[in-house]
């Protein structure tokens, strides 16, 4: 019936909790655990944090991979984290414990989903060097298939062989290593190899450079598939540290750089230390993120650096010029760009020229684009109408902060009425409904006159049968 279907987890979880109560006793009791135990034995032991038992259970572990996220969540309790470290790495004596771990991955990363569902803070509040992945980790080929055993219950005895460690880091200064963090360095250090720290994103904001340095020799810089950098590296001697160990990354897919203060070789030479030399190295990457740095009139030399095609690129308030913007439409990856985000740069003066022509070459790929604070007013936003209705794969747009009227802003709706996979528009505040000084929006909206305008709006896409897009305004 349905009424007993929970019954058999209840028993087994007060059977869990009632071995757990005396647990000198786990230890014995490990060899004779058929291996579907192991699982909500753990989970108890997470929850009432019983660190003895916690440890005795990973050096005993029956499977290849064990996935630490949704306990993290639930109970975040950084001595029970420490007690599953403390059972890593160690060969336990055969009287001790005589089954022999099958463990090669731990993985300490954080789902997003159950984080929000938690009040998206409590975990990230006691452990705030994670950062929640969306990615769900993979198993490497060589530990997806766990090693052959004699015997099912006791195992091989064998030396403890490398474990995996996936964690995502979220790095920000003032810098001071958190207390586990901290310990699980250390220990991945003292470990000569048997533990590797595979990171799959790593965001470093405001740390000391010798400690980021020693941060990246720890990590298995292979592993890397995104790093955020948000830091100024003035000394030519540290941008040419980090800028080696950025080419060790070759893995990487995701790379952000904020604040970073370009040093661009004269046209023509080229410099071995160069950043851009390490650059070229990253033969994976698919998504280029530049924010806040100076690369007026040299964007050519970023990009031509790359191997393969751009998916994503975002270059925000980089202060391109136009010859960016041609370069840009002329280059590899703009027939390829699913994602472009020019916002903060001022875009004005290339209308009519590179911006239709480059809005024209991504037409065909480009599902997100963002022209956010570009100082783009009615005359410009007819002359890239065009263009923008060929852009028939075009999900979200984003027009945020550019001093539209309300004419332009309905004409606009009109107009990409048409694009039918378009669902999502951040429209700006109308030049009748706010002030507009220098590009930027000042002083108070006028709400009444805003209203006005978003139930004309609201009409027009009743009108036009498009009740499936959502346009907003930018937050205040």
């Amino acid at each position: 019936t349905e009424m007993s279907n929970p019954a058999p987890p209840k028993l087994l979880e007060l059977a869990a909790h009632s071995l757990l109560n005396n647990e000198a006793s786990v230890l014995p009791a490990l060899e004779e655990f058929t291996i579907d135990l192991f699982p909500p034995l753990l989970t108890a032991a997470f929850a009432r944090g019983h660190k003895k038992a916690l440890k005795a259970l990973v050096q005993a572990w029956p499977f290849p991979f064990l996935r630490l996220g949704s306990l993290i969540v639930q109970w975040p309790n950084q001595d029970s984290l420490q007690a599953v470290l403390d059972g890593l790495g160690t060969s336990s004596a055969p009287s001790a414990c005589p089954r022999k771990s099958e463990l090669r991955v731990l993985d300490l990363t954080l789902n997003f989903e159950q984080v929000q569902s938690k009040g998206a803070s409590e975990a990230l509040a006691r452990f705030p060097f994670w950062l929640p992945s969306t990615v769900k980790a993979e198993m490497p080929q060589a530990t997806t298939k766990p090693k052959p055993v004699e015997d099912s219950r006791k195992g091989l005895k064998q030396p403890w062989e490398t474990v995996e460690l996936h964690i995502d880091l979220f790095l920000r200064g003032p810098f001071k290593l958190d207390t586990f963090l901290s310990s699980l360095l250390t220990k991945v250090e003292r470990s000569h190899g048997s533990l590797r720290l595979c990171c799959r994103k790593l965001h470093i904001e405001e740390m000391p450079f010798n400690s980021l340095i020693g941060i990246l020799k720890t990590l298995e810089l292979d592993f890397i598939q995104e790093l955020e950098v948000f830091d100024w590296f003035r000394a030519l001697s540290e941008q040419s540290l980090f800028a080696t160990q950025l080419g060790r990354i070759c893995n990487l897919r995701s790379l952000k750089l904020a604040y970073y203060h370009w040093a661009f070789p004269p046209e023509g030479e080229q410099s071995s230390s160069c950043f851009l030399s390490q650059l070229s190295k990253l033969g994976h990457l698919q998504k280029l993120h530049l924010s806040y740095s100076y690369l007026s009139g040299n964007l050519h030399q970023v990009l031509r650096c790359l191997q393969a095609p751009l998916h994503a690129l975002e270059i925000r308030s980089c202060t391109l010029l136009d010859t960016d913007i041609t370069y840009l439409s002329q280059s590899l990856h703009a027939t390829c760009l699913r994602k472009l985000d020019l916002s903060g740069n001022n875009l004005s003066y290339m209308v009519p020229g590179p911006l239709e022509t480059l809005l024209a070459k991504v037409s065909g790929t480009l599902q997100h684009l963002d022209l956010n604070h570009c100082r783009l007013k009615d005359a410009h936003l007819s002359a890239i109408l065009p263009a923008l209705c060929c852009c028939s794969h075009l999900g979200s747009l984003g027009l945020s902060d550019n001093p539209v009227s309300r004419a332009g802003l309905l004409s606009l709706l009109e107009h990409t009425a048409g694009l039918m996979e378009l669902k999502r528009v951040l429209y700006p505040i109308p030049i009748e409904c706010c002030v507009y000084l220098h590009g930027l929006s000042w002083g108070p909206v006028n709400k009444g006159r805003l209203c006005q305008v978003q139930a004309e709006m609201q009409r027009l896409l009743q009108a036009v049968q498009r009740a499936d897009m959502q346009w907003s305004p930018p937050l205040p």
